[in-house]
C-alpha cells in the first residue's frame, strides 16, 4: 500500500512555484520516503536535496503547508516522554521548501502521547493542532498553536465543547477564518444531518451559517496571479 502527498506553494527565497511530492510505500515505515520536487523555472521533476529523508515514521493523518514549510502528522518513536520510558506516539515531520531538508516538530507530552484524534490546520500561516476527544462524556476540541515556529513550544488558545441552545453538538473543527473564528461542524438530530457554523473564541458564540447536509468539507485557498508563460518581473 502506498500513500502520496502533495504540497504546493512559492519558494520563500526564490519565489519560484514549487510542488513537493512525497510517496510512502507500505505502512510500517521500513523504507525511505520517495521525495521529488518540481519547480516552474525548470519544469522537471528531480529528487529533493535532503540528506535525512525519514524512514521510521508512519503517516498518521493529513498535512498542511504553512509559512514555507510542509508539515505532516506522523506516528513514531517518542523518546522524551515525561515518564522517561519513550514509546510510540504522535509527532510532526517538517519539510522546508527552501532548503528541502526534513526536521521533527516534537509535540508537548500531552499531545505526543494522547489516544485522542489529532488534526492540523494553518490559521494565519501558523501551525495549529486540534486535539479532539471525550471528556466527562462530552466531545471536546482543544486548539493548540505552535508559537514563533519553535518545535514543542505550543500554546493552547481555546477549547470548544458543549451543545448549542438548540441541542446541536459541536462534532469537529473544519478550519479557521482570517478573523480567528473557528469553522465547526454541528451534529444535529437526526445524527445524519451536519450543520456548518462558526465559533467565536472570545464570546464563545456559535453562529449557524445556514449550510447543512450529510457531509461538509472546508478547503483554504490563496488568491494569486501567476502568468505561467511569462517571466516573473519584480520592481
Amino acid at each position: 500500500m502506498s500513500t502520496i502527498l502533495l504540497g504546493f506553494g512559492l519558494c520563500p527565497e526564490t519565489r519560484d512555484p514549487k510542488i513537493v511530492k512525497i510517496a510512502i510505500e507500505g505502512m510500517e515505515g521500513v523504507v525511505p520516503w520517495q521525495v521529488e520536487v518540481f519547480t516552474l523555472s525548470t519544469r522537471v521533476w528531480r529528487s529533493a536535496y535532503s540528506s535525512n529523508v525519514p524512514t521510521k515514521f508512519v503517516i498518521g493523518g493529513e498535512h498542511v503547508v504553512a509559512d514555507g514549510v510542509v508539515y505532516l502528522h506522523v506516528n513514531g518513536d517518542v523518546s522524551d516522554r515525561a515518564d522517561g520510558e519513550g514509546g510510540y506516539g504522535n509527532l510532526i515531520v517538517s519539510f522546508d521548501r527552501t532548503s528541502e531538508e526534513f526536521g521533527e516538530v516534537k509535540l508537548p507530552d500531552r499531545l505526543a502521547n494522547t489516544r485522542c484524534s489529532l488534526c492540523m490546520f494553518k490559521p494565519r500561516e501558523s501551525l495549529a493542532v486540534i486535539e479532539g476527544g471525550l471528556e466527562d462524556s462530552k466531545l471536546v476540541c482543544h486548539v493548540w498553536v505552535m508559537k514563533d515556529g519553535v518545535p514543542k513550544l505550543f500554546e493552547k488558545l481555546f477549547t470548544i465543547s458543549g451543545h448549542t441552545p438548540d441541542g446541536s453538538l459541536v462534532s469537529s473543527v473544519l478550519g479557521f477564518r482570517k478573523t480567528g473564528e473557528a469553522l465547526v461542524e454541528l451534529q444535529a438530530h437526526p445524527c445524519s444531518i451536519r450543520i456548518f457554523a462558526t465559533y467565536e473564541p472570545y464570546s464563545k458564540a456559535i453562529n449557524n451559517l445556514g449550510v447543512s447536509g450529510r457531509h461538509i468539507s472546508v478547503y483554504s485557498y490563496t488568491e494569486t496571479l501567476l502568468l505561467l508563460d511569462q517571466p516573473d518581473i519584480t520592481n
